[in-house]
């Protein structure tokens, strides 16, 4: 069986990487705002509620592998590892496709050393590195998403540039990894695409409409393109979209992890919404996420998928 390829975010979790945070996390409440944290952490609780996390994804049966235990025989990436207080958020520097690893030069500077200590990570797992995006441009992760019936969405914001954009697009059609390539423009304020948009499984959606709808967004396949609506899109293809409001998006409630076809992972809160999961077939495990959310990210944040089915 292959031990890493991602298809869509909705498949079926098998393996993940995940970094479990330490003593980096001092250097983020030496000073909060210089690592765009909302405010110092807690750092007992922050530890303490990420091992829960990556508990709820062993108990799902999902492979957690840890990023300082596979560069452990890595001195220079092990020691780098310290220095980067935004590591625990893996899902920034990088992700997985059928061919491999998408290596992200990140839009904040002082996060661009998380990115050495991820392809480390990678390489000692056997992933190889498909693409790396290079100076110039730059590009997080979390601005990015596969979706289910071959195609893949991105935002462009103020962290990342077309230049990346357009070489990732390339690289998906030109290798027949996705059929359609969504670019949006996200409005000012708004950084990744899972603060306000998440794929749950049998294309059910999250959405925070008033981004959402009217984001401009640029659809592109081999052959053609167009300019359109990415919800629009969404509920001509068969999505059910759930939306939230103002107040559920500042909570998180986009920011969900699909586990299984009925399983998701999320905090704790956001009750109209984990109701109207639920009703839709998929249970939802909670993390307490109080002093995690200080890091301004969730739990599809901390997760970067290896492998699903």
């Amino acid at each position: 069986m292959p031990s890493y390829g991602i298809t869509h975010e909705s498949g079926t979790l098998k393996r993940v990487m995940v970094h479990h945070p330490g003593r980096e996390l001092d250097l983020a409440n030496r000073n909060p705002e210089a690592h765009h944290f909302e405010t110092a952490v807690d750092t007992r609780r922050f530890i303490e509620d990420h091992k829960r996390l990556m508990e709820a994804l062993t108990e799902a049966g999902v492979e957690v592998l840890q990023v300082r235990e596979l560069i452990r025989d890595d001195e220079a990436a092990l020691a780098q590892s310290y220095r980067c207080p935004n590591l625990v958020f893996t899902r920034d520097s990088s992700t997985v496709t059928d061919d491999g690893a998408f290596l992200f030069r990140m839009g904040l500077p002082s996060r661009r050393r998380e990115t050495p200590v991820i392809k480390a990570a990678h390489q000692a797992n056997g992933v190889p590195i498909a693409l790396e995006t290079r100076e110039p441009d730059t590009f997080d992760g979390g601005g990015f998403a596969l979706l289910e019936g071959r195609a893949a969405v991105a935002g462009l914001c103020d962290r990342s540039t077309q230049g990346a954009l357009d070489q990732m697009a390339g690289y998906l059609l030109e290798n027949r990894l996705v059929d359609l390539w969504i670019s949006l423009d996200m409005p000012e304020g708004c950084i990744h695409i899972d603060g306000e948009f998440a794929e749950l499984p049998s294309r059910v959606a999250i959405s925070y409409a008033p981004v959402l709808d009217n984001a401009a967004a640029h659809f592109r396949t081999l052959s053609d393109s167009w300019d359109g609506c990415f919800t629009e899109w969404l509920r001509e293809t068969g999505w059910d979209i759930i939306e939230i409001t103002e107040q559920e998006c500042r909570d998180m409630a986009a920011n969900f992890l699909t586990v299984d076809a009925d399983l998701a992972i999320h905090y704790t809160g956001n009750p109209r919404v984990m109701k109207e999961v639920k009703e839709r077939g998929i249970d939802v495990v909670q993390i307490p996420g109080d002093e995690m959310k200080k890091g301004n990210g969730g739990i599809h944040c901390m997760t970067c998928p290896i492998h699903r089915i």
